[in-house]
Order: structure tokens, then sequence, then C-alpha cells
């Protein structure tokens, strides 16, 4: 049943280009409109509410979420590039709280702590602009072609999920008093196993598909992964080296402080915290 107060609803705040035009989305996981541009709304006080959940954050599903509410267009959250994530959440901050954003920075000489006020409609039109040239995520591999791809935002949160609680295992093992030196190297030696299956789960993740010499796609997930495990270091150095590339393409540039202590002049990148980032 509609509610005559529909109308009043929140509207679109702004509209953006997804980068790279959205290639990289699996099918179904975003809409863009025949004028190329998605809308994205400003957050609900619900959105305000998940963001400063800790539980929420450490799993990915607080931006998962967000992202689902300011911009619909994206069906699945999961699902997109995690390189496009950052892109995203900055411009949900200009439809929520507008352009300008106060960061936090400490001066390298005189280690005076100050604010400094960046415009964040720059990273929206700098990002908004990136593009892949296609021969540049195609690695040649004998007769067969590997076609590369940024992980997903799903991949990204499991793989730093897991990444997180095998390091935590590591150190309970170190502080455990009733094992033998010979029994934590053995259980060091397990999660060591697990480490290195995450790192080639992660490095098969970048991998859309392989494409056999009779043109051919193979895109099932066991397959690439076995494909990746039976390969040489060459390819998958190769495949690693690729997925860096698109990975530092999205890189923010380092912006030009001035202290106002002491004037001294320095470079800084940006990094958006999300816990802090729509405080």
């Amino acid at each position: 049943m509609s509610s005559i107060l529909e109308q009043y609803y929140r509207q679109p705040e702004i509209y953006i280009s997804i980068p790279n035009h959205g290639d990289f989305y699996p099918e179904g996981c975003l809409e863009i409109p025949e004028s190329g541009e998605i809308p994205v709304y400003a957050m609900t006080a619900k959105d305000d509410i998940i963001l400063k959940t800790p539980d929420a954050l450490i799993s990915g599903e607080a931006v998962a979420q967000v992202i689902k509410s300011c911009v619909p267009a994206i069906k699945d959250p999961w699902q997109i590039p995690a390189t496009d994530v950052d892109f995203i959440l900055v411009a949900i901050r200009i439809a929520s709280y507008g352009n300008d954003m106060e960061l936090q920075f400490s001066c390298p000489k005189c280690e005076e702590d100050f604010s400094y006020q960046v415009g964040l409609d720059y990273y929206i039109n700098k990002l908004g602009d990136i593009s892949f040239e296609a021969e540049k995520t195609v690695i040649s591999y004998g007769q067969v072609k590997v076609h590369i791809k940024p992980l997903s935002y799903l991949d990204l949160s499991l793989i730093q999920r897991r990444t997180f609680e095998e390091q935590r295992a590591i150190e309970a093992v170190s502080i455990m008093e009733d094992k033998t030196e010979e029994e934590k190297q053995k259980i060091y030696n397990e999660i060591l196993n697990t480490m290195t299956d995450i790192n080639i789960n992660a490095i098969s993740s970048g991998v859309k598909a392989i494409e056999l010499p009779d043109g051919t796609i193979v895109s099932d997930k066991e397959e690439i992964i076995n494909f990746v495990n039976n390969s040489s270091i060459k390819l998958f150095k190769k495949i690693t080296s690729t997925i860096q590339e698109i990975k530092d393409k999205t890189i923010l540039d380092p912006i030009d402080i001035t202290c106002p202590e002491c004037s001294h002049e320095f470079q800084s990148p940006i990094i958006f915290d999300y816990a802090n980032f729509f405080a």
C-alpha cells in the first residue's frame, strides 16, 4: 500500500558514471540507464547506525547494506569490483553531507595536528573517468588467454576476514603453555598452509575466465583455481601484477598540504577509514 508521504521521500542527490563503464560488473549486478549515469541517494538514519556497528564493519555487511540503500542501481553490492568501493562511498558521502570533508593530519616536521578540508568531487571526477584497455587485462599463456578482473567486494571481504582470523590464531598459538614446541610448529604449519590457500584463491578470484584456442570460455571457479594451482609461477606472477595494475589505477593521488603552524609543505595519501568516513 502506497503512502501519501512517498512524494516527500529522499530523492537522488547526485549522479555518477561507474568506472570503466561497469564492464567488470557481472550480469544483473548493475543497471545503467541510457544517460550512462546512476543516481546516488543520501543515507538514512538506519544506514548511519549500521556504519557505527563494529561487527558489521568488520564483516563488510555495513558497507554492502549502505551501498544497496543509497545506490539502488547496484543490485548486488557484494559482486561489485572492490576497486570501485571507495569511489561509490565517496559519492554517498557527497550525497549525504556535501562535497567538503575535513581530514586530520600531523605535520612530519613540527608534529602539529591539524584538520584540512578536501573537495571530494575531484575524486569522483577522476575515478569516474577510469577505463582499462581490453588487451591490458588479457594474459597470453601458451595457447590460452587468461582474462583478468578486479576482485569482487565479496572476495576481498572474505580474504580479509580469513586472514585476520588466521593471524589471531597464530597469536593464540604463541601463548599456548600446554603445547610443546613441536606441537606448536605443527599448528603453525597448518595455519601457513591455510594462508597459502587463501592467497592462491585470492589470485584465482581475479581471473574472470580462461579462453581456449577454439574460443571456448571457461569461467567455472573450481576449474580456474585448479588451473592456477597447476600453472607455472611465471603465470601466477603475471596474474598478480595485472590485478595490482588494475588496483593501482584506482588509488587516489596524494594531496599537497601546507602545515598551518610551521608552513612545512608535504604530501599525504588519502585513506578513507570507513569507521570515521561518515562521522
